[in-house]
């Protein structure tokens, strides 16, 4: 699906100079420019690409833009992963993350307030109406909305599966996961029990079906702490690519030290049904603090 014109989206939902809709590379992009704050969005899986306050390095890393409406996932951001997580159950030949990651969303509404600025996408995809409700300003926070609008009780997993730029991978801690049971991915996904702080030096597939809400990335290379908030979610995904890098046709030679991703959403056994009618929303709040 591809959506309205760029120009429509523009003299429909622009702030004055605050807020208006551009294309880059055929994607429309919703680009952000406060007193506060940088960022931008892309319609193709309304997925954030960047948010910078003033003063920071981007909290967020970000590939080159694919070419637009060819069924391409967007590496890097904040991609949003429904209504499964990694690979399909039953069906391999279904796409990695879900079903909405490649198309384009709706842009149903832009509105500041103080100063931040309220954007709001929708899509719908098999019995499930879809809403992310981003807010950009001091802090970074989105919530993803499901509405299971069949006739039967609707079973999903799903993830915001965030890029965090970083100085240096190999020198960056993750707190918040002590004591907690994961798969090892890259151990034939083993149970085992996480003690201490993560570090990332090598190739990194834990899966946290049950962590924590908050968690932290602490970065020397770049001074600051990352503060990441969950609400309506249980696990937690830590991942890298490490020397696999190589198997990412997306991700530049080197590029691979600059980013990190802990993602938040319901996994494996916390996974989620939906009765017909009802809402679940997962949301999660992003601030940079300096070290």
């Amino acid at each position: 699906m591809i959506a309205p014109r760029t120009g429509e989206n523009d003299a429909a939902f622009r702030i004055g100079d605050a807020v208006r809709v551009i294309e880059r590379e055929l994607h429309g992009i919703v680009s952000i420019r406060t007193a506060v704050c940088d960022a931008e969005i892309a319609l193709q899986g309304a997925q954030v690409l960047s948010w910078r306050p003033k003063g920071q390095a981007d909290l967020l890393w970000c590939a080159a833009l694919p070419a637009a409406h060819t069924g391409k996932a967007i590496r890097g951001g904040i991609p949003v992963c429904w209504p499964w997580f990694g690979p399909h159950a039953s069906n391999s030949k279904l796409p990695q993350h879900g079903l909405v990651r490649t198309i384009d969303w709706r842009l149903i509404a832009t509105e500041t307030r103080a100063d931040d600025v309220h954007v709001i996408f929708e899509t719908t995809a098999e019995t499930s109406e879809l809403r992310l409700a981003i807010t950009v300003g001091a802090r970074l926070s989105l919530e993803l909305s499901t509405r299971n609008i069949g006739a039967y009780p609707l079973a999903i997993t799903e993830a915001l599966h965030t890029y965090f730029r970083v100085g240096d991978a190999c020198l960056v801690g993750i707190h918040g996961l002590d004591g907690c049971r994961y798969r090892d991915n890259t151990d034939g996904g083993r149970d085992k029990i996480f003690t201490g702080v993560m570090s990332m030096t090598r190739e990194t597939i834990t899966l946290f079906d049950v962590a924590p809400d908050a968690a932290e990335i602490e970065d020397p290379v770049l001074g600051r702490r990352i503060t990441i908030l969950r609400l309506g979610g249980r696990s937690t995904i830590a991942w890298h690519p490490g020397a696999n890098v190589a198997a990412l046709n997306d991700v530049a030679s080197g590029a691979e030290k600059n980013f990190v991703c802990v993602e938040s959403g319901n996994i494996g056994s916390s996974g989620i049904v939906i009765a017909p009618g009802d809402v679940h929303r997962l949301t999660v709040q992003y601030e940079i603090v300096a070290l």
